[in-house]
C-alpha cells in the first residue's frame, strides 16, 4: 500500500524520473496504430481486388463482344456475297452482260429475288464499260440514273472486285476463266464493306460476274460487276443483337457515352457512325454478387480489429500501470508516498548538476523519541506518527524542494529555492514546530520532536557525498546538544579546537546553533 502526494508524484521530477511514460510513445497507442494499418490494408487490398478483377472482366466483356460484333458482321458481308453468287455466278447473267444489255423480264426477276429472296435493297448490275446495265430498288427495276449516287459511293468495291477478278482468272482457249477453287470457298473476286450509302449505314458487296460452266468464257476486258447494298434497319439490327446475344444493339451516328461500340469506317476516314449495345458487364454482376458478402467480411474485420485492439490497449494499459506502479513503488516509500533515497539521490545529482546556476541546502532530519511511540503505542500508532509528520514536512517545505524518507524516522530534504540562512533557518523552526504538535493516535497522544542538520552547497561543499556527510554531523550534533533543535555546518565549525580549523569549510560562520525550543 502506498499513497502519492504532490511532491511523490513522477512528473514532479521528469529529468530525473526513470522510465517515465511520458518520455516515450505508449504501448496501446502503438497497438491501436498498427491494427487500424492492418484494417486499412486489409480493407484496401480487398477492396482493390474486387474493383480490379471485376473491371477487368468487364474490359474483357467488352473486348469479347466487339470481337463477336466485326466476327458477325464480317459474316453477314460473307452470307451477302454468298446471295450474290446466285446471280453473279451464272450462265445466263454471263451472257446478257456480254451482249452489254439486260434483258427486261430477267431484270424483273433479278429485282424481285434479290429483294424477296435475300432483302438486297438495291441490286445494280455494271457493265464492263461501267455503264448501269441494270437499276432495282427493292424489288422494281428503275432507270439507271437513279442508281448513279450508289455506284459513286461504292467505286472503290467495283475496282477490288475486278482487281481480284484479274488476279485469280486463268486464259483458255476463247478467252479467261477463273482458276480453280476449292469447293465451299468463294472466289477473291468480291469486296465488301460496312458503310454508309445514300444517308444510310448498309452491308455494300461488289463481285465480279464470272461463268458458272466452262461452256463460256470471258473476254480480255474488265469483267461486269454485280453490286448489292443492304441497309441496315431495325430488323436487321435485331437479328444481329440476337444472333450475338447483345441487349439493345443499334447504329447511330455519334458514340453514345454509357454504351459498348464499334465503329464504322471507310478507307481510313473518321468513323460515319456506331454500332452500340449494352455491354453484359459481368463485372458489375460480380460487384453485386460479391460486394454484399464483401462488406460483410469488412465488417466483420472490423470489428475483430476493434475487439482485438481493445484487448491489445487494455492488456498495454494494464503493463503501462504495472510498470507506473512498479516504477513509483522503486522510488519512494511505501508507507508515506514520499520519495526513498534512490529518490532523494537523482533530485540530489541533478541539482548538484545546476550547481552553478542555483545553491541549495541539504536537511537531514531526525525524529526525537520516535521509539517510545512505538513502545507506547504500539507500531500501527508509529506508522500514523510517521505519515502525519510527512504530510507536515510536505506542507511546510511545499516549492522550497523535496523530502524523502530515508530510514525508519530519518527524512532528507532538498531545497533548492534559497540558500539563505534566514529563510533556511524559518523552514528548519517551522519543521521542527510542526513535528512537536502533539498526535492523536490510538490510546493516547503521541509527543515527539525533530533534530534538524542543515548543510549549503556549494559553500560547506559540492559534493553529493560531502554535503550528505555535513548534514549528518550537524544532525548528531544537533541530538548530541539537547534534540530539537537545528544546527548548522557553520555552527559546527564553530565549535571546533583552534588547531583544527583549518578543516572547516571557507565562508561566512553564523552561529544559528543556539537550542531551539522544545514544542510538547
Amino acid at each position: 500500500m502506498y499513497r502519492q502526494t504532490r511532491l511523490s508524484r513522477d512528473e514532479d521530477m521528469p529529468a530525473f524520473s526513470p522510465g517515465s511514460s511520458s518520455a516515450r510513445l505508449r504501448l496501446r497507442h502503438v497497438a491501436y496504430v498498427c491494427v487500424i494499418l492492418l484494417l486499412t490494408f486489409g480493407i484496401s487490398s480487398m477492396s482493390y481486388l474486387l474493383m480490379t478483377t471485376t473491371k477487368s472482366a468487364d474490359e474483357l466483356a467488352l473486348k469479347h463482344e466487339q470481337a463477336l460484333v466485326n466476327e458477325g458482321l464480317k459474316h453477314r458481308l460473307a452470307l451477302m456475297a454468298r446471295h450474290q453468287t446466285f446471280l453473279a455466278v451464272n450462265d445466263q447473267t454471263v451472257k446478257e452482260v456480254l451482249e452489254n444489255t439486260v434483258n427486261t423480264n430477267y431484270g424483273s426477276e433479278i429485282a424481285q429475288q434479290m429483294w424477296l429472296d435475300f432483302d438486297h435493297d438495291w441490286t445494280i448490275i455494271i457493265g464492263s464499260d461501267d455503264t448501269a446495265l441494270l437499276v432495282a430498288a427493292e424489288d422494281e427495276v428503275v432507270p439507271a440514273s437513279a442508281g448513279a449516287e450508289t455506284i459513286a459511293g461504292a467505286s472503290d468495291l467495283i475496282a477490288d472486285a475486278r482487281a481480284g477478278y484479274f488476279r485469280t482468272r486463268r486464259p483458255t482457249s476463247d478467252g479467261f476463266r477463273l482458276r480453280y477453287i476449292e469447293k465451299g470457298e468463294l472466289a477473291p473476286i468480291y469486296a465488301s464493306d460496312v458503310r454508309e450509302m445514300n444517308g444510310h449505314p448498309a452491308l455494300v458487296s461488289a463481285m465480279s460476274i464470272i461463268p458458272e460452266t466452262n461452256a463460256l468464257s470471258l473476254p480480255d476486258t474488265a469483267p461486269a460487276v454485280l453490286l448489292s447494298v443492304r441497309y441496315i434497319e431495325t430488323q436487321f439490327l435485331a437479328s444481329v443483337g440476337e444472333t450475338l446475344l447483345l441487349h439493345d444493339f443499334r447504329y447511330s451516328p455519334g458514340a453514345i457515352k454509357g454504351l459498348a461500340n464499334v465503329p464504322v469506317e471507310a478507307n481510313g476516314s473518321p468513323p460515319v457512325g456506331y454500332f452500340e449495345w449494352q455491354s453484359s458487364t459481368p463485372g458489375t454482376v460480380i460487384r453485386n454478387a460479391v460486394g454484399p458478402v464483401t462488406g460483410l467480411l469488412i465488417l466483420a474485420l472490423i470489428l475483430l480489429g476493434y475487439g482485438s485492439g481493445r484487448k491489445l490497449a487494455a492488456k498495454s494499459k494494464a503493463l503501462e500501470e504495472s510498470e507506473a506502479r512498479n516504477r513509483f513503488m522503486a522510488l519512494h516509500d511505501q508507507l508515506t508516498g514520499l520519495g526513498n533515497r534512490a529518490y532523494f539521490g537523482d533530485a540530489l545529482d541533478l541539482a548538484l548538476q545546476q550547481l552553478d546556476k542555483r545553491p541549495f541546502a541539504v536537511l537531514a532530519i531526525d525524529l526525537d523519541r520516535f521509539k517510545q511511540v512505538n513502545d507506547t503505542f504500539g507500531h500501527d500508532a508509529g506508522d500514523m506518527v510517521i505519515r502525519q509528520v510527512a504530510r507536515s514536512m510536505n506542507d511546510i517545505i511545499g516549492d522550497d524542494g523535496i523530502v524523502a524518507r530515508t530510514g525508519g524516522d530519518e527524512f532528507l530534504a532538498l531545497i533548492t529555492s534559497t540558500d539563505e540562512e534566514s529563510r533556511l533557518k524559518w523552514l528548519c523552526d517551522s519543521l521542527i514546530e510542526a513535528i512537536s504538535k502533539p498526535i492523536p493516535v490510538g490510546g493516547g497522544v503521541a509527543h515527539i520532536g525533530a533534530s534538524i542538520g542543515c548543510a549549503v552547497a556549494p559553500r560547506h561543499a559540492d559534493s553529493a557525498a560531502m554535503v550528505l556527510r555535513l548534514a549528518d554531523q550537524s544532525l548528531y550534533h544537533a541530538k548530541e546538544n539537547g534534540r530539537s533543535m537545528t544546527v548548522f555546518v557553520d555552527d559546527l565549525f564553530a565549535n571546533l579546537h583552534p588547531e583544527d580549523a583549518d578543516t572547516k569549510p571557507a565562508g561566512k560562520v553564523s552561529k544559528l546553533g543556539k537550542k531551539q525550543p522544545k514544542f510538547g
